[in-house]
């Protein structure tokens, strides 16, 4: 029985206060609040020592402008670092150029979708 505790990975959330009840609705048992990029990239070094965390979601208002889901995941297998979107001038983007971006930079070309 404790073998399968060792092999369970968790999910926990980095985001802003507004999103925190969110989380916890979803059933995210550890929701790390923070204000800035600052904050969350400490709390994101911490999560990556840990190894009973598989997946962090993390808020992409968060995150500065030059930083991919690319450069948050290329440390280690994981956690997995997921970005959700936030805003609305983020979800009125195409999710084609999205998807694009991540995939031409995650396996070095680009391939259309679509």
């Amino acid at each position: 029985m404790s073998e399968v505790k060792e092999l369970t990975k968790g999910i926990c959330a980095v985001v802003k206060k507004d999103f925190e009840t969110l989380m916890r609705i979803l059933g995210v048992k550890e929701v790390f609040v923070v204000n800035d990029w600052g904050e969350a990239k400490r709390i994101l070094d911490e999560i990556s020592m840990r190894k009973d965390v598989a997946i962090v979601l993390l808020q992409k208002s968060i995150v500065p402008q030059g930083i991919s889901f690319v450069d948050l995941n290329l440390q280690q297998l994981y956690p997995i670092v997921v970005l959700f979107p936030d805003t609305k001038e983020i979800l009125s983007e195409p999710l084609q150029s999205f998807y694009r971006e991540l995939i031409r930079r995650y396996i070095g070309y680009e391939i259309h979708l679509g």
